[in-house]
């Protein structure tokens, strides 16, 4: 089962979220449009027919972000991504594409033991084991490649489009780097990370979801809070913006990375 938050982070994380629900609760409010269910968010795709996430209880869709519906035929832990125009999940061990949200066609029968799923531009799929990360081109059969002094536990994965550069979070060691498909890693953040984003707008800027909230830099800049402060749970970019799940199942929308915001709230 993939870990949660450090207990010391969730600890805090739980007084906070508390104090939010009694004021809600107070005004009478509730936002609607937040992720169904308790399982942990595993990860998020976002195309032009809607959204996927996986979860620890299998795969939720969405047209529109706002009304979800559990995917028959994926139970328990699924890791979701966006590859190419379409969307890959991985459930069971088995990895699974679909171009249009409706049909999951499996692609790849065996890649046990992966904890973090992502995807590129043309439809390549990377996944993330123990001290190993696979790499699945379209049409192609799946190639492994082993590391050693890397991250423990990948959690989340990330490619910059067009060269050989990835980005991986880990909640026990943080943010790490490597410039070649994975052979080798170094570590940049001890910070915890749960996602990570690689900006296919403005090559050279990268996201990570924290406890704290989203972070951005590049390879000149600091990294720095964008205005999401609270724990996110996953990542995700489209051409029309950047989309993030935050620890209270709420999905959110950003223009520009830096300035968030419910996507389609509602007050009962």
């Amino acid at each position: 089962m993939r870990r949660r938050w450090p207990l010391g982070l969730a600890a805090l994380l739980g007084f906070l979220l508390l104090g939010s629900m009694l004021v809600a609760v107070f005004k009478g409010a509730r936002v609607k449009g937040s992720v169904p269910g308790s399982g942990a968010i595993l990860g998020l795709a976002v195309t032009g027919d809607g959204f996927v996430i996986g979860t620890s209880d299998g795969v939720l869709t969405s047209a529109d972000g706002s009304t979800w519906t559990a995917f028959d035929g994926f139970e328990g832990e699924s890791l979701a991504a966006s590859a190419g125009a379409g969307v890959v999940v991985l459930s069971g061990g088995r990895l699974y594409r679909s171009p249009d949200l409706e049909d999951f066609t499996e692609y790849v029968p065996d890649l046990p033991s992966v904890t973090a799923l992502t995807g590129g531009a043309d439809g390549t799929v990377y996944a993330a084991g123990p001290a190993e990360v696979v790499t699945v081109p379209p049409g192609g059969p799946a190639s492994p490649r082993s590391f050693e002094g890397g991250p423990p536990e990948i959690l989340a994965l990330a490619v910059a489009e067009g060269s050989s550069g990835m980005l991986a979070g880990d909640l026990s060691s943080g943010l790490w780097h490597s410039e070649n498909n994975g052979s080798t890693w170094s570590r940049i953040l001890e910070t915890p990370v749960r996602a990570v984003l690689v900006d296919r707008e403005e090559p050279g800027r990268r996201f990570i979801g924290t406890a704290g909230g989203v972070l951005w830099s590049t390879a000149t800049e600091p990294w720095q809070f964008t205005d999401l402060r609270v724990p996110v749970e996953a990542l995700a970019q489209t051409p029309e913006g950047y989309f993030a799940i935050t620890g209270d199942r709420l999905l959110f929308e950003s223009a520009d990375g830096l300035t968030w915001k419910v996507r389609s709230p509602e007050a009962d």
